[in-house]
């Protein structure tokens, strides 16, 4: 079987026989170069595809590899950010609802949007990559959601919460009015996966969590965000397309909520707070079917600062637990920064294919 149609097989809950592995959300230009045996600045997109070839990796969820701010920590820069009104430097939670009043009808969004050109954009998009991968690799891409992040990163978290707290209402708009664009995005997906023959996942997530749990209490966000965020999930659960959401933090108190939604895999798993990989792979879909797991090599524990055994005891631990024919995919629980040792990121892939192969036949 090619490297794709593992993945694919996979994902579909079957036992290919050889492991789905996920490309782990690299950062480490030094690693992408060793492996590619030239400079990963030179070319970045030839050397990531050729990353991905030479590590055995069948699965890429993310467009992302290394860019300027990994090459600055790299080079032993410290970075520094200070934006109390986000990236457009709003002053006030007041600005916020400003904003917001001015944003357009649902009828204004409806009209401009072209779902053919979406949907063919999209397959576009998933079908080149598939292609410089020569069919080893399959890439699924992300879909349409209700922002949550997106409003923090513009306007500050404090403006954000303060929002949230003051203009519920408000916030409860923002929160529709970008459901029905990520609404109207799914429905090109659905399209896309139907007519251009796409494989029917998507990838994606918000980060609503820290360490300590939701940023938000849960209460607020099942009554303004939640409610929108399923509504912009329908066409995808309604058309049988597989949404595998990432996990970031805690996210034990709103795991039911996710659960909700649709979801049918769940990537991530910070053990450090709390969330038990244990428990995760005991988790069932709303549909009844095992919940598939993608993990759960930790970036901030095992793999900078873990030996390699460490790393392959947690690779085996990840397969064993999660067994066969559920959607496991080996993945690390974030991206894997420039610190980490490259004997740790070798024992990840060689040790994934070889153990996953084994235990899977």
């Amino acid at each position: 079987m090619k490297g794709s149609e593992i993945a694919l097989a996979t994902l579909m809950g079957e036992n290919p026989g050889a492991p789905c592995i996920n490309y782990s959300w690299m950062t480490s230009s030094s690693y992408l170069s060793k492996v590619a045996g030239r400079d990963y600045w030179a070319d970045r997109e030839g050397v990531f595809f050729e990353y991905l070839h030479q590590v055995g990796i069948n699965l890429v969820p993310q467009w992302y590899f290394p860019g300027e701010a990994q090459r600055e920590i790299e080079s032993g820069q410290v970075l520094h950010e200070h934006r109390s009104g986000g990236t457009e430097g709003i002053r006030g939670p007041e600005a916020i609802l400003e904003l917001i009043d001015r944003l357009p009808s649902d009828n204004e969004v409806e009209a401009e949007f072209d779902i053919e050109i979406t949907a063919r954009d999209y397959a576009n998009r998933v079908e080149e990559r598939m292609r410089k991968a020569k069919g080893e690799v399959l890439f699924i891409d992300s879909f349409g959601q209700a922002d949550f992040m997106g409003g923090y990163n513009r306007w500050g978290y404090e403006n954000y919460l303060l929002a949230i707290m003051d203009y519920p209402t408000a916030m409860k708009r923002f929160y529709h009015h970008t459901a029905l664009k990520g609404r109207l995005h799914n429905e090109a997906i659905a399209l896309a996966c139907g007519k251009y023959n796409i494989a029917p996942f998507v990838y994606g997530g918000q980060d609503i969590c820290t360490s300590n749990g939701p940023i938000v209490s849960p209460r607020i966000l099942r009554d303004i965000y939640f409610p929108d965020l399923k509504w912009a999930m329908e066409p995808l659960i309604g058309n049988g397309i597989g949404v595998i959401w990432h996990c970031d933090g805690n996210i034990n108190p709103i795991l039911d909520d996710l659960l909700d939604l649709g979801v049918v895999g769940l990537q991530g798993f910070e053990e450090e707070h709390g969330v038990n990989y244990d428990e995760i792979v005991k988790l069932n879909d709303r549909t009844g079917r095992p919940i598939g797991v993608w993990g759960c090599v930790s970036v901030t524990s095992t793999l900078p600062h873990g030996t390699a055994d460490d790393v392959r005891a947690s690779v085996e631990r990840s397969f064993t637990l999660a067994g066969k024919g559920r959607g496991f995919v080996l993945s690390s629980t974030s991206s894997i920064m420039p610190e980490v040792r490259h004997e740790n990121i070798d024992m990840l892939f060689t040790h994934g294919k070889a153990f996953g192969t084994e235990f899977l036949s």
